[in-house]
């Protein structure tokens, strides 16, 4: 019998962030929560895997990606950076970094 690993395809997972320095007051995020779920839901239509957390604080503003690609060019990449640049918020990208060993 199969177990239930044993149906799931692997895939390697990755991940990076957007750090926006200085934070953004969560009042001016709202429509960067729209644009993570629709990214995610495109993403879902699309058998891909990439999520987006905003993850907002008193001092800190980051925007946490997990994707199944360590491609940063994609289109709800661009659309959020658009968005940040609407915000003027100043930003910055790490590196891609593998999580996990073929997760």
């Amino acid at each position: 019998m199969k177990t239930k690993e044993d149906r799931i395809p692997r895939r390697d997972i990755w991940t990076y962030g957007y750090v926006l320095v200085p934070p953004v007051a969560r009042d001016r995020m709202g429509p960067m929560e729209v644009l993570l779920k629709n990214g995610h839901e495109s993403a879902d239509l699309s058998k891909l895997t990439w999520e987006g957390r905003l993850i907002n604080g008193d001092d800190i503003t980051h925007i946490l990606v997990v994707s199944d690609r360590p491609d940063r060019d994609l289109e709800i990449n661009r659309l959020l950076e658009a968005e940040l640049s609407r915000l003027e918020a100043p930003f910055a990208i790490t590196e891609v970094i593998a999580v996990g060993d073929n997760i």
